[in-house]
């Protein structure tokens, strides 16, 4: 009998411990003017504008990749731009009703990004 309600005293046990856990802040409200954040918890690097929409460079942490995101526009993801360490980065679009203008787009949205990855990170050598 004691079986038969295990798993539901793990289960609790388990969210009252994830309750217990401070999560990060997804979103401060006014937006922090150091380092802001973005819907999807990612800091916001830069904001550049491309065909006069601003365009918010948000770095995923761990990754040689951004996350492009229109700041004015709904849907607001735009896609990725990846392999940013290499010489050849590429755009993932990610959202469909965007892709029209990705496309179009696509050769100042990497150089973009190939340029602020270039300026933020640094060399180490050992």
């Amino acid at each position: 009998m004691i079986e038969r309600y295990t798993t539901r005293r793990i289960r609790s046990r388990y969210l009252q411990a994830l309750q217990s856990i401070p999560l990060p802040v997804r979103r401060t409200e006014p937006p922090d003017a150091v380092l802001p954040i973005d819907l999807a918890g990612l800091p916001i690097l830069a904001t550049e504008l491309i065909d006069y929409r601003p365009i918010r460079f948000s770095l995923v942490v761990g990754q040689a990749r951004f996350r492009l995101t229109f700041k004015e526009t709904e849907p607001t993801l735009i896609g990725h731009v990846i392999a940013l360490g290499t010489p050849d980065p590429r755009l993932i679009i990610s959202e469909p009703l965007h892709t029209e203008w990705a496309l179009a787009h696509e050769q100042p949205l990497t150089e973009a990004a190939q340029r602020l990855w270039t300026n933020t990170t640094r060399t180490c050598e050992r």
